[in-house]
């Protein structure tokens, strides 16, 4: 009995010498002067469980519960108390260990920082603390999400500092009240749509304004009005008067059917001639025209209202004579495609003894070459 009192009192010494009691009302192990109410000089271990269930009931007796199941899992927090047996300030942190989700749910009404459940994703933890609130109240609160915060995919990171700079690595769609700039998985950049559109499979850059005029705008100084874009060797590209020329077999000609406009006695400015050309877009056209007249002194012209001759001779001997040249050249610019009629002018009121004559007959071609 004696031996059992003295292991007794051996004991009771051990423990009075590591708790130490201060005036304060603190309480300190291993160390004399307990600055809070508890202070540890040295390590702490608390309740650590792992479970492989898919539902896990936390309790009372857990603080830090790893899931290493093999399936989506359910954690449910208990119930707030109100009164006694309340456990205000009791900490849990749920880790999972897994590549599945873990919902945490809270006891309804019960909230945990406004939201009825949160998530913990592959590989993450959270810890959560009880507030001591009942009822429909956030009555836990989240203290540490370990989300592992990467970036990727246009984002940038430095410590805590997420930001746009980085490398698109998937198909990235920004969409702004109907307007579109997307990135998709080739490489390509779409302005304007988020589709490919018929023949640009191999196009780096799309722009699609619907049937609005002016998609593209580039301006460095260069540019001016009928210039084109020219590229350089290494296709660095400028605005430049450079031509680039497209006849060949593009060649339009007029339409209509030619009548003689100079039969009038008097001078007119105005006369119709029963042709056309259509214009099918704005820019520089080359023309040719060949006509014959004999006619003693008199200048004839055929003209486009507004644009500029297309055909014209002079009076140059006072007999008669076949009007020469006979086959003439014109550049003319177009500011909008439409149809435009050729018109014809003399300046007095002679009228020409003989009107398309010879061959070839009369003639009008034309040729875009230059926007």
């Amino acid at each position: 009995m004696l031996k059992k009192i003295t292991k007794l009192g051996q004991i009771v010494g051990l423990v009075t010498s590591s708790v130490i009691f201060a005036q304060s009302g603190n309480v300190g192990i291993n160390t004399p002067n307990p600055g809070s109410t508890m202070d540890v000089n040295g390590s702490i271990a608390a309740h650590y469980l792992a479970v492989t269930a898919a539902v896990y009931n936390l309790n009372s007796s857990d603080f830090h519960v790893s899931y290493n199941g093999t399936a989506n899992a359910v954690f449910n927090l208990p119930a707030a108390i109100s009164g006694v047996g309340n456990f205000k300030g009791r900490m849990y942190t749920v880790k999972n260990n897994t590549n599945f989700t873990i919902t945490v749910n809270s006891a309804a009404p019960e909230t945990i920082n406004g939201s009825a459940s949160i998530t913990v994703p592959a590989n993450q933890s959270v810890q959560l603390i009880n507030t001591g609130l009942t009822g429909a109240a956030d009555t836990w609160e989240i203290t540490i999400a370990n989300s592992a915060i990467t970036a990727s995919n246009g984002l940038s990171m430095s410590g805590t500092d997420v930001k746009l700079g980085g490398t698109l690595s998937q198909p990235t769609n920004i969409a702004t009240a109907g307007n579109n700039l997307s990135v998709n998985g080739t490489g390509k950049v779409l302005i304007g749509t988020n589709t490919v559109p018929a023949g640009a499979a191999n196009s780096k850059i799309v722009i699609d304004n619907g049937t609005t005029n002016g998609a593209l705008q580039i301006k460095d100084g260069t540019e001016q009005l009928g210039y084109v874009l020219t590229s350089d060797a290494d296709g660095l590209a400028t605005w430049s008067s450079t031509v680039t020329t497209a006849f060949a077999n593009n060649w339009s000609t007029y339409t209509g059917t030619l009548t003689n406009p100079f039969t009038s006695t008097t001078g007119v400015n105005t006369q119709a001639t029963g042709t056309s050309v259509v214009i099918p877009a704005k820019g520089w056209y080359f023309f040719r025209a060949g006509i014959t007249i004999q006619s003693n002194c008199n200048d004839y012209s055929f003209y486009i209202n507004g644009i500029g001759d297309i055909w014209r001779t002079y009076c140059n001997v006072a007999d008669v004579q076949m009007m020469s040249p006979r086959d003439q050249n014109r550049v003319l610019y177009f500011a909008t495609p439409g149809t435009y009629p050729i018109i014809a002018t003399k300046t007095n009121a002679v009228v020409p003894s003989g009107f398309n004559i010879g061959n070839p007959g009369f003639y009008v071609n034309f040729v875009k070459f230059q926007n």
